[in-house]
């Protein structure tokens, strides 16, 4: 249940205060209905509090007169002065009347364009700018949600358990059913600090939520802001850059507010998409930014209705002070309503000075345009003078917009002047502090500071914890002064069996940890031509140290059926120095192993494609190898790994031919596909007993490579900048009908590649590659460059940087080589704007490979294919060039399980 709760929760700003002095009342419309969650503000004490699903709002505060302002969306403000006496209660009725927005003729535009957009282009513009006009706040917060099950589907019903546990510690499991309500309170303490830097002190904490939903947030949410242009990685905002490629605007009128103009503009998605808002919008004129936002996103786990209210806090400062989310879940027939609400008191508010306002739009918070002082040492700078030229215009081109906003983005980034912006650290900028006894409070301590009225479902919920927690201590006394009873052996016994036969992680408070693979996993048993049936088992052990120092140690034991005989892997690894990512690392076995290094044929669909087709792709080789190596970082972002290995290659040949469909026909030979392989070629490339050892040296280097320091461990976070690699290879291998029986080679590989995001959930990836031989005449396939061909219609991995249409081995060359991969990502492009899967979380790709070496024809593949199909799917074609002619096409399903 966290989940569906916590992923709507977006910018939660909230308060409260403790006094004597109560004013409360209730909130309708000219029909007597209530407004729920009407904002109710204090201009003097920068506070507010919403009404609750009733209208009732009852609040504590300070004796003294007050300015309050109730508003709500679609509803014009009512402006009341209130004056608390000394514990004094003050009941105040309030009726908000319709707002009504009208179309000025002067709105009427020459182009015949929709006024909007010319609004929208400042907004969007300006964005930036109010993104980063705050240095810093603090603020008290209190926050409330509820959460209330509405149907359960049968074949859930057994799987919904929650984990609970009482005051003394006993952890025990309820099943949760329909009609089941949950409430969640707490009061915090919230400074921000510009860029990111945000504490949070939880002072009380009032749940009736299971374990699971007790540690709710507001973090992520208060970090993410319609000014951005994605909100909270769930769906793009209409403020984005990108916004009129996704959205079409509509202005519907103007409403005077005080001294303020504001624009309503109604947005419109131009597909239906779960990654798009639909709704409306309100803009302040002459400030252009959101005075208020009632927004719906319809994705895969229901419906979201963001509603927030913004006020001017402090001069221009307009932040948001009212929220109101109703969350709609529906997914697999189960249904539940989410609701959230709460009030804020900012303590302190700083406008960040270091940037400028641009001068069109000096408006002060009353609506007033100010008196221009000139400062005649002031220097403008160039940028700065661009974003006053292009906002002197009457209408903004779309050019105008980007560029307007590019510009807002640099001035916003000169003015931070955290030195963590310089450092390549990564520090974590969110801080939390629980108060003790902070989920101990009484329901009296609540009912003092709580200044949101519960509605009668949260008075419900708390009712039945409270009755609950009763029931549960008298259990635990009445089982004081009975005998304990016995466990239940049969369900141990049942558990440690599904354990063993499924696999399962043991581990403790020392660092030690086990892992058993199972004995009946999927992986544990397959087929190739070779060995025949293969079963196997695998475990690994690691212990960790306080000083982050770690072993680890994985053994795997497999015995091959036909070709009678035990085959083992056993993989170990030291790291030590976390600051520099030391590693000591040792692998050996004896194992049947793919000829091919590029990219392996996934077991199961070969294990799939000989048994019931006769098609075994898979050509394997015994391998009796042992490796040991070293890796360690030289400076940041540049890391040098050396091992060196000896190798013991033995030919293998078929030694089954069963099937569970009977062919005449026969398995094809254990030999790979490819012309150095082919009758009458180099016999010096054939695959042969012998015997081989290396040195390999690699160094990898990603240029100003951000990194995590957690525990004495650096992690590296990626970069800006493209990762460069670069390999060295020295071999040795033994011919026995030579004269010089051991033979030497040099291989030396370049590569680099970048994935990078380039907008709203687009992205761009791309890989080059280039390699040789220093002298390749006493190569065997074994050392070949082999590359990645899937020619399967079905994968079951999720390949990159693979060739689609070649056959298996085809590809392997001992000649230079350079090899390119392109692909682009994006949620439109040509397909997802078909009304029928345009609101899916399905995302187009264009790919384009290629690859040359000496003495063959250059291959190109281009690609189309549509990904995250239900999440784990992706469909694809694929067309293929041999020297840039038409070679053939294919189509590929492909299912992510990894």
């Amino acid at each position: 249940m966290r989940q569906f709760f916590h992923i709507f929760l977006i910018l939660i700003s909230i308060s409260s205060i403790s006094s004597a002095q109560i004013l409360k009342g209730k909130i309708t419309n000219q029909a007597g209905e209530p407004i729920q969650y009407s904002t109710v503000y204090f201009q003097e004490l920068r506070q507010g509090t919403t009404s609750n699903t009733k209208g009732d709002y009852e609040i504590k505060l300070p004796a003294g007169k007050y300015e309050v302002t109730y508003q709500s969306l679609g509803y014009s403000p009512v402006f009341e002065t209130i004056t608390l006496a000394d514990k004094k209660t003050v009941t105040k009725n309030i009726i908000l009347p319709v707002q009504y927005y009208q179309i000025p003729e002067v709105r009427i535009s020459a182009s015949g364009e929709d006024p909007a957009y010319i609004i929208m282009r400042k907004v969007v513009g300006l964005a930036p700018y109010y993104l980063n006009n705050i240095s810093y706040y603090k603020a008290e917060v209190y926050l409330k949600g509820n959460l209330v099950i509405n149907k359960i589907p049968k074949l859930l019903q057994k799987s919904m358990k929650i984990e609970t546990r009482n005051e003394s510690g006993k952890q025990s499991s309820t099943t949760m059913k329909a009609g089941d309500s949950f409430l969640m309170e707490s009061f915090n303490e919230i400074e921000f600090t510009a860029p990111d830097k945000y504490f949070q002190k939880v002072i009380s904490i009032n749940s009736t939520f299971p374990e699971q939903g007790n540690d709710i947030s507001p973090m992520d949410f208060i970090e993410a802001s319609f000014y951005q242009p994605v909100l909270a990685n769930m769906a793009i905002s209409p403020l984005s850059p990108q916004s009129f490629s996704n959205y079409n605007f509509k202005y519907l009128g103007a409403s005077l507010q005080g001294n303020f103009t504001i624009d309503k503009i109604q947005v419109i998605p131009k597909r239906k998409s779960q990654q798009l808002f639909e709704g409306t919008i309100y803009i302040i004129e002459d400030l252009w930014c959101l005075h208020s936002v009632d927004l719906v996103n319809d994705n895969l786990v229901g419906r979201v209705r963001v509603q927030q209210l913004y006020i001017p806090v402090q001069d221009d400062i307009w932040m948001p002070v009212s929220h109101k989310f109703e969350i709609n879940v529906g997914i697999m027939g189960f249904k539940a309503d989410a609701g959230y609400g709460g009030s804020v008191k900012y303590i302190e508010v700083k406008p960040n000075l270091a940037l400028q306002k641009p001068k069109t739009i000096s408006t002060d918070y009353g609506g007033r345009k100010p008196t221009a002082v000139t400062k005649p040492d002031s220097i403008v700078s160039k940028s700065k003078k661009q974003i006053d030229k292009i906002l002197e215009k009457d209408q903004l081109s779309n050019r105008d917009m980007v560029k307007l906003a590019k510009l807002m983005e640099n001035e916003s980034e000169k003015t931070n002047k955290d030195s963590s912006k310089k450092s390549l650290e990564i520090i974590d900028r969110t801080t939390h502090k629980i108060e003790k006894d902070a989920n101990k409070r009484d329901s009296a301590y609540w009912a003092s500071i709580r200044p949101v009225p519960l509605s009668d479902i949260e008075i419900k919920s708390l009712k039945m914890r409270d009755s609950t927690k009763a029931v549960s201590s008298l259990r635990e006394s009445k089982s004081d002064t009975t005998k304990s009873v016995t466990p239940k052996s049969k369900n141990k016994f049942i558990t440690i069996v599904k354990e063993i036969s499924s696999g399962h992680t043991w581990s403790d408070t020392t660092g030690l940890r086990f892992t058993n693979g199972g004995l009946i996993a999927t992986k544990n048993l397959r087929f190739n031509t070779v060995d025949g049936f293969v079963y196997g088992v695998n475990f690994s052990f690691s212990k960790s140290w306080k000083n982050s120092n770690a072993f680890s140690i994985s053994p795997e034991i497999r015995w091959a059926f036909s070709r009678e005989q035990l085959m083992w892997r056993l993989n170990t690894n030291y790291r030590f120095n976390g600051m520099k990512q030391q590693q000591l690392f040792m692998r050996a076995g004896m194992i049947s192993k793919d000829i091919g290094t590029g990219g392996s044929i996934n077991t199961f669909i070969n294990t799939f494609t000989s048994l019931l087709l006769k098609k075994n792709y898979l050509k394997l080789y015994e391998s009796r190898y042992l490796t040991i190596g070293f890796r360690t970082e030289i400076v940041n972002g540049m890391t040098l790994e050396i091992s060196s290995g000896y190798e013991d290659r033995r030919v293998l040949q078929n030694n089954t031919n069963f099937s569970l469909i009977k062919y005449s026909k026969p398995y094809s030979d254990n030999i790979p596909l490819n012309t150095y392989l082919a009758s009458g070629s180099n016999p010096i490339n054939a695959l042969r007993d012998q015997r081989h050892g290396d040195f390999t040296s690699r160094i990898t280097y990603t240029p100003y490579q951000h990194y995590k320091i957690t525990k004495g461990v650096k992690t590296p976070r990626g970069s800006e900048w493209p990762t460069f690699n670069v390999t060295w290879q020295h071999g040795i291998n033994e011919f026995v009908e030579m004269t010089n029986k051991l033979q030497n080679y040099d291989m030396v590989k370049v590569e680099a590649s970048k994935s990078k995001s380039i907008g709203a959930f687009s992205d761009f990836r791309w890989r080059v590659k280039a390699g040789g031989f220093l002298d390749n005449r006493n190569l065997t396939y074994y050392d070949f460059f082999h590359f990645n061909s899937q020619p399967l219609p079905l994968l079951l991995d999720n390949y990159s940087d693979a060739f689609m249409i070649p056959s298996f081995y085809s590809l392997s060359t001992p000649e230079a080589f350079g090899e390119i991969h392109l692909k682009y990502t994006t949620p439109y492009l040509l397909i997802k704007l078909l009304p029928v899967i345009s609101n899916t979380l399905i995302r187009e790709n264009l790919s384009f490979s290629y690859l040359a070496s000496r003495y063959h024809k250059s291959y190109t593949e281009i690609g189309y294919s549509l990904s995250e199909i239900f999440f784990l799917g992706e469909f694809g074609v694929y067309v293929g060039f041999d020297d840039l002619k038409y070679r053939s096409v294919g189509v590929k399903a492909v299912l992510r399980f990894n």
